[in-house]
């Protein structure tokens, strides 16, 4: 056999043989699990996901090795382009074979489900729609904050020169289900029509009550949701909403400032975190109650059914102060005077 000839057979025998190999551990692989013990992980594909993202979200969860072969399996088979949005709940022991698949197919839920719970301000409900893959927080927030989209779902601010996001408090804090392929401003416009719908339920319930506050603060639907956020994020007690409103409709009567501390981290820097003394000095922040009289300038977080309802229809009080108890219930000590409020804050937080 000529030389050239036997180097040709040999090139072509080891090509093959190469070949054999790659394929053989090109199955190996697609049909091996990651893990041989049982466990689940949640991935989250959001909507418009490139190959490349979804591919970087299974690697971060251990869920594939080496991404060339998976990626070459979708491609081989004319699924890269076909993967579904959705909250996925994968176990360890699948194959990388059956992860694609199932990425194909479609979460096992037909619905991306997200719970905006009661109190959570704009930078909470960005992480929440983020986490069940229904759009990127900076896609909430820059809807949250848009002129346009605030007046197309009908919120309307009194001054939109001091509010952070015009939206806030208007994301009803509920369980939603989400189509698949839904437009997320739809998403959004339906979560501030809800808020609508429960405010005009509590005014309807309580008409006279609402009657009787409107003639005395002539109070707007917006001035409401702003006193009702700040109820929401002094008690999560259903019982306490009617008395922590009363206190601050007390304050306002008598020319008080409000001085709730939720107030004090309503700011982009500070996003709602623990409120320290310095806070309170901080001029800068228009939602600073202990340095602005009234009202704060909007909302600090999206109330519940429970605090809107707590202020169409508050207590009839004479409390001006309250603190918490710091007993695990949750609860607040009322008090009429500050030599009361005081003996309590003794008894309360400096007891130790």
């Amino acid at each position: 056999m000529k030389r050239g000839v036997l180097w040709t057979v040999v090139s072509v025998m080891l090509l093959a043989a190469v070949s054999g190999l790659v394929y053989w551990d090109y199955v190996n692989y697609m049909e091996t699990p990651v893990e041989a013990e049982s466990r689940q992980v949640k991935v989250v594909i959001s909507q418009g996901s490139t190959l490349s993202q979804v591919v970087s979200a299974l690697q971060e969860k251990e869920l594939i090795r080496g991404p060339t072969y998976f990626r070459l399996y979708l491609l081989i088979n004319d699924l890269a382009d076909k993967l579904k949005a959705g909250v996925y709940y994968f176990n360890v022991k699948m194959t990388p074979e059956d992860v694609a698949l199932m990425l194909y197919e479609g979460p096992k839920t037909p619905y991306n489900v997200v719970t905006i719970k009661e109190g959570y301000n704009v930078w909470q409900v960005a992480g929440a729609i983020e986490d069940a893959g229904i759009a990127t927080g900076d896609e909430l927030i820059a809807l949250a904050k848009d002129p346009e989209f605030a007046s197309d779902v009908g919120v309307k601010v009194q001054d939109p020169s001091k509010v952070y996001a015009l939206l806030e408090g208007y994301i009803f804090p509920e369980t939603y289900y989400i189509a698949p392929g839904q437009k997320f401003r739809s998403v959004l416009g339906r979560m501030v029509k809800q808020t609508f719908k429960e405010l005009k339920e509590a005014k309807k319930k309580h008409i006279n009550d609402f009657a009787l506050l409107v003639e005395e603060f002539g109070f707007s639907d917006y001035e409401l949701i702003t006193l009702a956020s700040l109820v929401e994020r002094e008690t999560a007690l259903p019982h306490e909403k009617k008395l922590v409103a009363s206190v601050f409709l007390n304050r306002l009567r008598k020319g008080m400032l409000l001085q709730t501390d939720p107030t004090l981290t309503y700011s982009e820097e500070r996003k709602g975190a623990k409120p320290t003394p310095k806070d309170r000095k901080n001029e800068k922040n228009l939602y600073n109650t202990y340095a602005y009289g009234g009202l704060p300038p909007g909302p600090i977080c999206n109330p519940g059914r429970h605090s809107l309802e707590g202020v169409v229809a508050p207590a009839t009080s004479r409390f001006l102060y309250f603190v918490s108890k710091m007993d695990g219930t949750g609860g607040h000590h009322f008090s009429t005077n500050y030599n009361d409020h005081k003996k309590a804050v003794r008894k309360y937080l400096q007891k130790k």
